[in-house]
């Protein structure tokens, strides 16, 4: 894959260089971190933004390639991470949230021109093993093709899905399972009668008691 490297960083690569990764988690109050010994401050976003280095980025899973659209997996993990990272995951729907991974050639006490991006995916799943006083966070990203397959347990927030498809306006979550973890209906406001459902209403309907989704289509078509 070509990473259109600057003259600088395949100078330095010739060499023996020093590589640091840079991650972004687009929470709504975005994360910077990265592996390095010190903060890396770059403009790789379209303005001057600091990646952290406290310690707490460990890992960064091996970064998939392939010419074939298939889904790519990689794993983050975060150790002695801070409460309020820890209770951002908990506390809201992170699944879907934007990730990118870079990855950096360093130089003295700079990255050498921009990082260069190794990965751009959401956030599948994520794990916290808390030990009381520290906790340590896993985030499994998967590469957008991920979003075409059907995964158990899967949520996806209608912001994330207009992220990728801009034109699809008006469509909205209506209805979720009762662990309010898979959306079961799907309507569209640009539309008189336009639902989309997960759930079996066929299976609830009988010819004299049919399901009310099936009555109400009917009336439409009938009014129409």
């Amino acid at each position: 894959m070509s990473r259109g490297l600057t003259t600088a960083v395949k100078n330095a690569l010739a060499d023996t260089p020093t590589f640091c990764h840079l991650v972004y988690l687009g929470f709504a109050t975005p994360v910077r971190k990265t592996d390095n010994s010190f903060d890396i401050v770059d403009n790789i976003e379209g303005s001057s933004q600091t990646y952290n280095a406290d310690g707490t980025l460990m890992g960064v899973g091996n970064v998939p390639e392939s010419n074939t659209p298939i889904k790519h997996s990689l794993t983050l993990t975060f150790s002695g991470v801070d409460q309020s990272l820890i209770s951002t995951c908990l506390n809201n729907d992170v699944l879907g949230t934007e990730v990118k991974v870079y990855r950096g050639v360093v130089s003295g006490t700079t990255c050498v021109a921009d990082p260069f991006l190794i990965f751009h995916g959401h956030i599948a799943t994520f794990q916290v093993n808390d030990g009381g006083s520290t906790a340590a966070l896993g985030i499994v990203v998967t590469s957008h093709f991920g979003n075409f397959e059907k995964i158990n347990g899967r949520t996806t927030a209608d912001n994330s899905q207009q992220r990728h498809f801009s034109s699809d306006k008006g469509f909205e979550f209506s209805g979720m399972s009762p662990d309010n973890i898979l959306p079961e209906v799907l309507e569209s406001s640009m539309h008189d009668w336009f639902i989309g459902v997960q759930f079996h209403p066929e299976l609830k309907s009988r010819p004299q008691e049919p399901h009310p989704l099936f009555v109400s289509f009917i009336k439409h078509c009938n009014n129409d």
